[in-house]
Formats: C-alpha cells, structure tokens, sequence
C-alpha cells in the first residue's frame, strides 16, 4: 500500500513537472511569437516608408521633371545610408531617350520685315556639355545611376541655370533683326514626357530600382 502511494505520488510529480514545462513552453513560444510578429510588422512598415516616395513616380505619363526629382531622390537615399551600387538599400534609376538626344540647341531668328514676323533656324547643337569630351544623353540608349552617376549628377546641376540664352547679332534701331537663343539640353529634358516602364524590388521588397522610358519629345525651342 506503502509503495502505491509511493509510486502515486511519483506520478502526479512527474504529471506537474510535465504541465509546467508544457506551460513554459507555451508561454515562451507566445512570447517569442509575439516578438517575432511585432518585428515583422516594424519592418513591413519600414520598407513601405522607404518605398512610398518612390513609388508616387511609378506613372504611365510624366514630364523630365519628375524624372529629375526621383533621380534627386534616390541620390540623397544611397548618400544618407551610404550604399554603393549592388548593396542593399541602394537604389537604381535609370532613364532611356527613345525620341531624341540632349545637348543644348541653338536657333537664329532673322526678321521678315515685309511679314513683321522672325523666321527661325537650328544653327547649331551645342555638345560642350555633353559632347564626346565629357558626355552625351544619346537615343536609344540607357542611362542608370549606378553606371553613370558623374554625368547624371552634373547634368542635374545644370537645372538651376537660365533655360533661354539670348544673344543679339543684329539691330536697326532699336529693333533685334537677327539674334539666337540657346536653349539649354535640361530644359528640354524637363519638358520631354516619360513613363515608368519597370521597378524592381530586393527580396526584402524593398525598391532598388525604377527605370523610365521617353514616349514623346520636347517642343521646347525653335519657334518663331
């Protein structure tokens, strides 16, 4: 009787310690579980917040202005986290002329005086800028972030500057009747219309790269 009770006792001992290592287990992994799911969402919602001001450029249709503001964008992104083409939190934008090239274009206007109007002419593309000795935005070619980030970021710089040079050749009186304008490549590619055609995303999801296609020209420049 003696070791019934003994062996009773035995039993709802190791019963106990079963239902506390059980209750443990549960517990630890409700916790970790927890955890886990708040980590889950804090990065969830990181990687929305990194994606969210990039993807308001993924747009059918868009002017080059947008396309300078994600190229700045993602500029400042790889400089505040440091990240170098191919690591992680780097981001890629990369843009294709399908229409035309950029360069600086200069028109001469010569007055008609019998018509009182000024015929227009393309004298000359200016590739100072972006010529074969520095750089050329050619058709049908891509240009990224990661492959070509000195002419981009020049080029970017260049959006402050006048977008009309005028320079008179002629007067009578006080009456232009031959003058030229410049009209600089960034302006052009400001009003040049554009479509986000791919994004990319790391396996993290979050965006490392946007690429945007030219679907129209500029009319920008050249007209009487």
């Amino acid at each position: 009787m003696e070791n019934a009770s003994t062996a009773l006792l035995m039993a709802g001992g190791i019963l106990l310690a079963i239902i506390v290592i059980s209750a443990f287990i549960y517990g630890y992994s409700s916790i970790t579980n927890m955890a886990q799911s708040k980590a889950d969402a804090e990065l969830l919602e990181e990687i929305n917040d990194f994606n969210k001001p990039l993807l308001a450029f993924n747009k059918t249709a868009m002017y080059g202005t947008d396309v300078i503001s994600v190229l700045n964008l993602a500029i400042s992104n790889n400089k505040i986290y440091k990240a170098k083409a191919g690591e992680e939190l780097y981001v890629d934008i990369s843009f294709k002329l399908t229409k035309d090239s950029i360069q600086d274009t200069v028109y001469e206007y010569t007055l008609d005086e019998q018509k009182a109007t000024y015929n227009s002419a393309l004298l000359t593309k200016d590739t100072s800028l972006y010529g074969a000795s520095r750089f050329a935005f050619e058709i049908n070619h891509e240009y990224s972030l990661s492959s070509n980030l000195e002419p981009i970021t020049e080029f970017l710089r260049t959006a402050s500057r006048s977008e009309e040079t005028k320079t008179i050749i002629n007067t009578k009186g006080a009456i232009a009747t031959k003058y030229t304008i410049t009209y600089s490549g960034i302006a052009d590619f400001k009003r040049k219309t554009f479509k986000c055609s791919r994004v990319e995303h790391d396996a993290s999801g979050r965006i490392k790269a946007l690429n945007f296609e030219q679907i129209q020209e500029s009319v920008y420049g050249g007209n009487s």
